[in-house]
């Protein structure tokens, strides 16, 4: 009985981690999205020889993207090791 108690303890903290991670995830993607924007914004605002070249702004947009989807491959990574960790 005490086991089967531990267990579902156990459990509902993994799952409290869980939701906490993704509210967390999704809270810093809002943030990143804002701060893109601000810098889209930013960079019309300048006249032209202070805005960032073309193949600049790409590359910084692209570098991005690779950083979210390692952190989505982390995060998944993650997520199903407390998964199997439940079972």
């Amino acid at each position: 009985q005490f086991k089967e108690v531990a267990i579902q303890s156990r459990n509902a903290v993994f799952n409290m981690y869980l939701k906490s991670a993704e509210d967390q995830r999704e809270e810093y993607k809002k943030k990143h999205e804002l701060n893109l924007k601000k810098m889209d914004a930013f960079q019309h605002t300048l006249n032209n020889n202070e805005k960032l070249s073309s193949t600049f702004v790409q590359l910084i947009n692209e570098r991005c993207n690779k950083i979210s989807e390692r952190i989505q491959c982390i995060y998944k990574y993650k997520r199903q090791c407390f998964q199997s960790k439940l079972n």
